[in-house]
């Protein structure tokens, strides 16, 4: 399932030229080509006006999403305020942010606290397996949604600023992803959804615990075999309370790793789409088209 967490299409106020407008369709048109679920409306992506989006969004067939924008004469919701939809049958619920206030370079555009808009919006929800929330208005919002409304949402992904590829980051009882930047890498979440309610599992920090519980073992095996060649008696009795120590951290550990792998997982891996990704011809002579500056790169 692909989303577009937003921001994508132009790069900042004032810049809604012809020429910028044409990248933004093409951006437009190469999304929906590829299947988007979803584009997460941020305030970038509205530089070239509502209208502008809405027709161009139609065109190429990528559904918008935004629970906290509005028109500020009349207070009406812009585009669809969630999404709700199956995919392989997961039902999932895609809702999102953008900031707090006026759009800058957009007349007649506002948005409201991420956080009210939000809690207004998912009481009318239907049951679900999966929510999401894209906070396109940056980290510091994405880390109050996940905060404030925890055990109400399960993954944020925020947008609007660059923040490398991290890894998923837990906030209570939900999990806040970072997206990529200008298409230089490829985020793929992989989800395990065998149990339908609870928080997600990050696969890989349990297989960090998990290599921390084979060394754990290693030095308990080496303790062993120092403890049957001691031959004094102070040098068992240190060894004996270090086996004693080691042993109640392997035992935590262990406990740790067994509620790990049970119930729902996420697992977060990073692409990054440098020289040896050989490029798709067809797509890179358009992109040439609207982006000459690219020339020579990937």
């Amino acid at each position: 399932m692909l989303l577009d967490a937003g921001n994508a299409l132009f790069r900042a106020p004032g810049s809604n030229a012809p020429a910028e407008l044409e990248r933004a369709r093409f951006i437009l048109k190469a999304s929906g080509a590829m299947g988007t679920k979803a584009l997460a409306v941020g305030q970038k992506d509205l530089l070239g006006g509502v209208p502008f989006l809405v027709d161009e969004a139609k065109k190429a067939q990528v559904p918008l999403v935004s629970t906290s924008l509005r028109a500020k004469d009349t207070g009406k919701p812009l585009f669809p305020t969630s999404l709700v939809f199956t995919h392989e049958g997961v039902k999932v619920a895609l809702l999102a942010t953008s900031g707090l206030g006026d759009v800058p370079g957009v007349p007649n555009v506002t948005s409201l606290n991420a956080i009210e808009a939000l809690s207004a919006e998912l009481p009318k929800l239907p049951a679900r397996d999966l929510t999401v929330v894209v906070a396109t208005g940056g980290y510091l919002e994405a880390m109050a949604i996940a905060e404030q409304l925890s055990g109400k949402v399960d993954l944020v992904v925020q947008s609007g600023e660059y923040r490398g590829s991290a890894p998923p980051q837990r906030v209570r009882d939900a999990f806040v992803l970072a997206s990529g930047d200008r298409g230089r890498a490829l985020a793929v979440l992989t989800l395990g959804l065998a149990g339908k309610k609870g928080v997600f599992t990050d696969l890989n920090e349990a297989s960090r615990d998990e290599e921390l519980l084979a060394n754990l073992d290693r030095q308990l095996t080496s303790i062993d075999e120092r403890m049957s060649k001691a031959t004094d008696v102070e040098s068992k009795k240190a060894l004996a309370s270090l086996r004693n120590d080691m042993k109640a951290r392997r035992d935590e550990q262990a406990k740790k790793v067994k509620q790990l792998v049970s119930g729902r997982t996420l697992k977060l891996d990073w692409y990054m789409l440098g020289p040896d990704v050989p490029d798709d011809e067809a797509l890179k002579k358009e992109t040439l088209a609207i982006e000459p500056s690219y020339a020579g790169s990937h």
